[in-house]
């Protein structure tokens, strides 16, 4: 008994208060704050590849010109080794924390990553697929979430307006014109900056917050309002609630 106290205790310790389970695929529009501004967007290009009847093992394939051409970037050397350099950064950087219950009955905690394998060739070949425990969750996403496409992607250009943008799409219902998320100021700054790092109220509110909002009322024809909610003096969570004024009938 005394030994269960201890898994018991130690698989809740296991997370800190950066990792984020993953339960759905919604959650896993909100995992990786941590990445830059382009390792977001080749994340999301990868996504892209993802069509109904795929499975679990499908390996998907691209050549790194097609990637440069994409993103608008020259042939140089240089784009080549920034495209390696993200793909590395994929690699490293999206871990997964998974609930999971053994079939008897003891609960715990897989940890595994999102991609299975990413092979970056001297000839320009590119490939990956996803791991068998995130296959699902990716499915899951970009069948019920993700439904903005890449031109809509292309658009955002900051590391923060696009995750503000996956946050609004993991939170909508359908194609309702209002989405609200709400939370505690933690769990803000988990998604928008990642495990490691954290900031006052105010830069952050105006260094995150306020461009990513900015972006997506300038290039999505979208309308936020943010809410704070304050104990005592200090801010400890945001209500956020975004119009997507292209879905008006009579704006």
């Amino acid at each position: 008994m005394e030994e269960n106290k201890k898994a018991q205790k130690a698989v809740s310790g296991l997370l800190s208060r950066q990792d984020y389970l993953v339960v759905q695929g919604n959650d896993l529009a909100k995992s990786f704050g941590g990445l830059k501004s382009f390792e977001q967007r080749v994340l999301d290009y990868c996504f892209s590849f993802v069509s109904e009847n795929d499975t679990a093992d499908k390996m998907y394939e691209v050549s790194v010109l097609e990637v440069i051409r994409h993103f608008g970037l020259s042939a140089s050397g240089n784009s080549y080794q920034r495209v390696a350099k993200a793909l590395k950064t994929l690699n490293e950087n999206t871990a997964l924390y998974l609930p999971k219950t053994l079939p008897s009955g003891e609960r715990g905690i897989l940890m595994t990553q999102l991609f299975d394998t990413l092979f970056f060739g001297e000839a320009g070949t590119v490939q990956f697929r996803f791991s068998p425990n995130a296959a699902p969750l990716v499915f899951d996403l970009k069948k019920n979430f993700y439904s903005f496409h890449l031109q809509e992607l292309a658009r955002i250009h900051g590391k923060y307006g696009l995750i503000l943008l996956k946050l609004w799409e993991s939170y909508r219902h359908g194609h309702e014109y209002t989405t609200t998320i709400t939370g505690s100021t933690e769990d803000w700054q988990g998604w928008f900056l990642g495990k490691e790092k954290r900031v006052t109220a105010g830069r952050f509110y105006t260094n995150v917050l306020k461009r990513a909002t900015e972006e997506l009322e300038e290039k999505l024809d979208a309308e936020c309002t943010l809410m704070s909610y304050k104990k005592g003096r200090k801010i400890v969570s945001y209500e956020l609630t975004i119009i997507d004024k292209s879905k008006l009938v009579n704006p």
